[in-house]
């Protein structure tokens, strides 16, 4: 409950902050709307929240990340961003080399359809350069699995480093913050960004009976996007 009533707070904060910046923003001067589409690409560099009866020291698992991204700039300074992409997540398990605690090396990827519907906000740093913030919620399907890594020399090692295992939720969901440089030019626009995703959802069961309590993904991504404007520019 107390859960809860923390993510309802933050959220409703973060509307809150985007209705006043949007008002604020559309006393400004005068502007024209831009729709932009293109395609982005970049890396993940992931890892798992976990809450478990076992001791899971990890890395970051680097992996690729992309898609097509359309972007609406109804205000000056603020907008709306969608994306498509195709992403690939997970964890990456390390030795316990101090401890002894854990003696496995573990990588699984997980694939993922995902939908970012953000909050677009721009400040311009010179004539053709600007500082972008995108915010909001971001929702992910799994569409498969594969065990990349599964070396173990524990007698009993977790359950869920069975090569039969699959994850138990394949609907993800979470909220993503993105800053970056963008760089506009006659053939379009190339942002440079980094963003970081917060999972609020569990993908194995967590029960108290069950191996985890918690097991949300963590998302640090690096991307460059690719924008190609349609219609009137903002001025």
């Amino acid at each position: 409950m107390r859960n809860n009533l923390y993510y309802t707070v933050i959220v409703s904060g973060f509307i809150l902050v985007m209705m006043i910046s949007n008002n604020a923003f559309s006393q400004t001067n005068s502007f024209s709307p831009e729709w932009a589409f293109g395609v982005n690409g970049g890396a993940n560099l992931s890892s798992m929240r976990f809450n478990s009866r076992y001791y899971v020291p990890q890395g970051l698992l680097i992996q690729p990340s992309g898609g097509l991204t359309v972007r609406y700039i109804s205000e000056n300074h603020f907008g709306l961003i969608g994306e498509l992409n195709y992403s690939l997540s997970g964890w990456t398990e390390k030795r316990d080399t101090v401890n002894n605690a854990h003696l496995n090396e573990y990588a699984r990827s997980l694939k993922y359809l995902e939908i970012p519907l953000l909050t677009h906000l721009y400040f311009n740093l010179g004539k053709n350069t600007r500082f972008v913030f995108n915010a909001g919620p971001q929702f992910r399907f799994n569409i498969g699995e594969e065990v990349l890594k599964n070396k173990s020399e524990e007698q009993k090692p977790p359950p869920y480093y069975d090569a039969n295992s699959r994850i138990d939720h394949k609907f993800d969901y979470g909220l993503k913050g993105e800053m970056g440089i963008e760089l506009r030019t006659g053939a379009g626009s190339f942002i440079l960004s980094g963003s970081y995703y917060f999972g609020l959802a569990d993908v194995f069961n967590n029960s108290v009976a069950d191996t985890f309590q918690a097991s949300s993904n963590q998302i640090i991504g690096i991307r460059l996007t690719y924008l190609m404007p349609f219609g009137r520019k903002v001025r």
